[in-house]
């Protein structure tokens, strides 16, 4: 009877062990990234062409690269969530006309990026937007200006 009394103890007191083992990696991951807006989101795993998707928005491609082989324009494709209460609306640190690139919305889905003057890099921010103001989705496309 004492032996298994030990086992029991024993099985149970490594099921525990595993599970906080288990627990604390699952903690210790990187932090949920940040929306525009400052709220976490979840962020799903990367889509086609390997560009994240932030709660069902994305951009394609999500990266663009401005040198001698490829001065551009290029046109990205916007795809955000089905919901048709909320507007798209773009932020970006790229300097306008005078900076290292400038973004104009074309038709429908579809962006313009075109190549500034100055050499650099910048995140342009897709971000789906409520009504009310709540960052619902959005999606980032980075863009390098090597010419």
């Amino acid at each position: 009877m004492a032996n298994s009394s030990l086992s029991i103890r024993y099985l149970l007191s490594s099921f525990a062990a595993a599970a906080a083992v288990a627990l604390i990696a699952g903690c210790s991951g990187a932090s949920s990234p940040m929306t525009p807006a400052g709220s976490a989101m979840q962020q799903s795993p990367a889509v086609k062409g390997h560009c994240p998707a932030h709660s069902g928005a994305r951009v394609n491609p999500c990266t663009i690269t401005f040198n001698a082989s490829n001065a551009g324009p290029d046109t990205v494709t916007v795809r955000t969530p089905l919901d048709k209460k909320a507007t798209l609306e773009e932020s970006d640190n790229c300097g306008g006309a005078s900076g290292v690139a400038t973004l104009a919305r074309g038709t429908g889905t579809q962006w313009t990026v075109t190549a500034g003057p100055t050499a650099g890099s910048c995140t342009a921010s897709f971000i789906y937007v409520s009504k009310r103001g709540k960052t619902l989705a959005y999606a980032d496309l980075s863009i390098t200006n090597d010419l």
